[in-house]
């Protein structure tokens, strides 16, 4: 970088229009400023300043270079800058899947606080299932994704980063809809809107581990999402689990949600490629730690 540090050494001279004072502001001896000028000049082909007896003037391309050099070190400092936010991670872009309920769960309100803690890292994001998030993942289309459920995967890492509480959803003349919670037990027998495996196995597995012992249920219809079960539950075709935050939220008319006792809940985790090198990811995934 010694064309920058004799840039700024040429600012220097044409501020003070003396050698011995901008040597002086430089803390270098005067000849040394002296031989730095001329290196420039070898540099740029051309002479700079125009020595005399009693000092120097500058030529008409020094004065060219006087109008321009501050732009061009700006500029300079604002690239150094870059690069090192982009090493710190405090710069780049970083792409990021939700699962369907994430925000309701506070992440997103928790990936706004990044932002602000982090206003040079450019985020963009996408919804979806849990299967589809780590697919996306795997094949480095996206950097981050968050899923749902106790997930192992050798190629990727983990950091749990909250929980769902799961409900009962019934329809709203149901026998069970005005009690203020309800057992597992009361909903097994009942016939259940449940949404389809392939969405996110290790949650499907786990709520129906959690709820229904184990024991297979009496799937009455599937569905893609949890609007879909709602309205399926809201039209009398059965009742669901669900989790609790997101039901409340988007619970249609006809839907009553109810707490399950105990409050079983399923995790919600943070994933990322295993070794992933990015700046940013790591800077993200530091901060979650931390902050999360």
């Amino acid at each position: 970088m010694d064309d920058l540090r004799r840039l700024r050494y040429y600012v220097a001279l044409v501020r003070h229009r003396h050698f011995g004072n901008a040597a002086a502001e430089l803390h270098i001896t005067q000849p040394a400023l002296s031989q730095q000028i001329k290196k420039l000049e070898r540099d740029l082909g051309v002479e700079l300043v125009d020595r005399h007896a009693r000092g120097f003037v500058l030529t008409a391309a020094g004065e060219h270079l006087a109008r321009n050099v501050a732009e061009l070190l700006r500029a300079a400092d604002d690239l150094a800058e870059a690069v090192r936010d982009h090493a710190a991670g405090t710069r780049g872009e970083v792409r990021i899947a939700y699962t369907r309920s994430g925000a309701d769960a506070g992440i997103a309100k928790r990936i706004r606080h990044f932002r602000l803690d982090h206003p040079h890292v450019r985020i963009t994001s996408i919804t979806g299932w849990t299967a589809w998030n780590l697919d996306m993942l795997r094949a480095e289309e996206i950097d981050l994704a968050f899923a749902r459920g106790d997930l192992h995967d050798p190629g990727l890492e983990f950091l749990r980063c909250g929980a769902e509480e799961l409900a009962a959803v019934v329809p709203a003349d149901h026998s069970l809809a005005a009690e203020p919670r309800v057992t597992a037990e009361q909903i097994r027998g009942e016939p259940l809107v449940f949404w389809t495996r392939e969405t996110g196995p290790e949650y499907y597995d786990e709520v129906i581990e959690a709820v229904f012992g184990g024991a297979v249920p009496r799937i009455v219809a599937e569905e893609p999402d949890a609007e879909q079960v709602l309205d399926q539950v809201a039209h009398g075709v059965g009742v669901s689990v669900l989790d609790r935050r997101r039901s409340t939220r988007i619970r249609p008319p006809g839907a009553v949600v109810i707490p399950l006792v105990d409050a079983p809940s399923v995790a919600i985790s943070l994933a990322w490629r295993r070794g992933d090198e990015s700046p940013a990811v790591r800077e993200l995934v530091a901060w979650w730690r931390l902050n999360g």
